[in-house]
């Protein structure tokens, strides 16, 4: 176990460690998981939605139909455990890609270091969801662009991977895109290979057009990155602050690529190329679009600059040989680092087959899912806080609820209600008697208004069942 091999190794064990020992939201998850299992049940796509009264059998283009159907089929046998595992793999195999990019130029370790750096300003982004495949696909088309000098033929796996990529996740479009920008850098610098590439491109749009909903899915992509409701009700989608942890780690990182252009420039002119300067700053644009944008160019500048990188070190002689004595504590340093991998796995932890390993799942109320299967059946009309609607889909399956995770599929309409509910007082009130609502789940810590409504409205509401989480109300009959 070389040094070099050593920090290879770091690169991909420690980002496994990190996510494995990361607790697991269920706001996107949840009932990506439950659509998975209509979808395996039925042995169909799901093109309706199945899970609010708001927007019951109307069209969803469910372009993220392929997570669904990894994600149940991973839940099934294995439990949430099992999906925490999947996250690991996912995120190890993302910034071990982004490392086998950069080390095109770099030598293992810096190659490494920047790896690790795009971990960290994206760690946000890594939660388990249909992204977390497109982040690991967009890695893997970066690395094989990277390498396409050395190893041409393997650009012709892209347009495989984009086809799965666009039945997994909306962010696919960036795969032709950085074809696109390889393209004209080839172009620019007469590279041979520029006429495979304009082949690879075109089969890079085709095959992302290979999905149940053919070249919508485009219009679908663009349209989220766009819509109003999104911007408004979703942090996440909201332009990225610099007082965020987030926004501070990703500005911080977007000036440090300034700086090392800069650097670049007074070294003897040795800027990045144009169209990679280019492709940098519509990362960061991106980035600072959205915060969900900042794991693009966080998986994606380590890349971009490892040749700018490459270039500010200083040279060195060759390689000393490396003690024996070294060789076997590194190796036993990765085996340590495995074990507490395999060690740490929330497959390990007691728990129930609701909730799963204890500690594992966040925004996942087990009473009031289970009470709320009780109390409520596929007739009633459940108004519930967004961040748990997705949860109670899976956990409560059948029962209808109001708005879930999905905002582009409800009508702005229902949100506009949504948020008056929320607020509470007797406009709540008068809001929950206009669209029907039998059954309420109030979340104390966001809605202590709307809980103190339906205690004090008399013989309308009745408390079902309550906890340290929330409380269930149903309406008096």
């Amino acid at each position: 176990m070389t040094r070099d091999r050593l920090w290879l190794a770091i690169a991909v064990l420690l980002p496994a460690l990190a996510a494995t020992i990361a607790s697991m939201s269920t706001v996107d998850l949840a009932y990506q998981v439950r659509a998975g299992e209509l979808m395996l049940g039925s042995a169909a796509v799901l093109r309706e939605d199945p899970f609010t009264f708001t927007a019951f059998g109307e069209p969803w283009p469910n372009q993220q139909w392929g997570a669904g159907i990894v994600f149940a089929l991973v839940q099934g046998p294995a439990g949430w455990g099992g999906l925490a595992v999947l996250r690991a793999v996912l995120v190890a195999a993302a910034v071990g890609l982004v490392m086998t990019g950069a080390v095109r130029w770099l030598p293992p370790r810096y190659a490494a270091l920047l790896a690790l750096a795009g971990f960290v300003v994206g760690i946000a982004s890594l939660g388990l969801r249909a992204q977390l495949f497109g982040i690991a696909l967009f890695a893997a088309v970066l690395a094989i662009l990277a390498w396409r000098d050395h190893r041409p033929r393997f650009v012709w796996l892209v347009p495989l991977l984009v086809l799965v990529w666009a039945n997994l996740h909306g962010s696919f479009f960036l795969g032709p895109a950085a074809v696109a920008v390889a393209l004209v850098d080839d172009l620019v610098a007469r590279r041979s290979g520029a006429r495979r590439l304009v082949l690879v491109l075109a089969a890079s749009i085709v095959a992302s057009c290979v999905t149940p909903f053919g070249p919508a899915i485009w219009g679908y992509a663009l349209g989220i990155a766009t819509n109003g409701e999104i911007t408004r009700l979703i942090t996440e989608w909201q332009r990225t602050s610099p007082l965020s942890v987030t926004g501070a780690l990703f500005y911080a990182s977007v000036a440090g690529a300034v700086a090392l252009v800069w650097l670049a420039r007074r070294r003897d002119g040795l800027l990045p190329s144009g169209p990679t300067l280019i492709w940098l700053a519509g990362l960061a644009v991106v980035g600072a679009y959205a915060e969900r944008g900042v794991a693009w160019w966080a998986f994606g500048a380590p890349v971009a600059l490892a040749q700018t990188v490459a270039a500010l070190l200083p040279t060195t002689g060759a390689p000393r040989e490396e003690p024996r004595a070294l060789r076997r504590l590194n190796a036993m340093f990765v085996v340590v680092l495995g074990l507490a991998v395999v060690a740490v796995q929330p497959l390990w932890r007691g728990g129930d087959a609701l909730s799963g390993p204890s500690g594992l799942l966040r925004d996942a109320p087990a009473g009031l899912a289970r009470a709320l299967a009780g109390l409520a059946g596929p007739s009633d009309r459940v108004v519930a806080p967004q961040p748990w609607a997705s949860w109670f889909e899976w956990a409560a399956p059948g029962v209808p609820v109001m708005v879930d995770s999905r905002v582009e599929v409800v009508p702005a309409s229902a949100w506009t209600a949504y948020t008056t509910i929320a607020e509470g007082g007797d406009a709540a009130l008068a809001t929950l008697d206009r669209i029907g609502a039998s059954v309420v789940v109030v979340d104390p810590e966001t809605q202590s208004a709307l809980g103190i409504a339906l205690r004090t409205s008399g013989s309308s509401w009745r408390l079902a069942y309550e906890d340290d989480d929330g409380a269930v109300f149903t309406l008096q009959q």
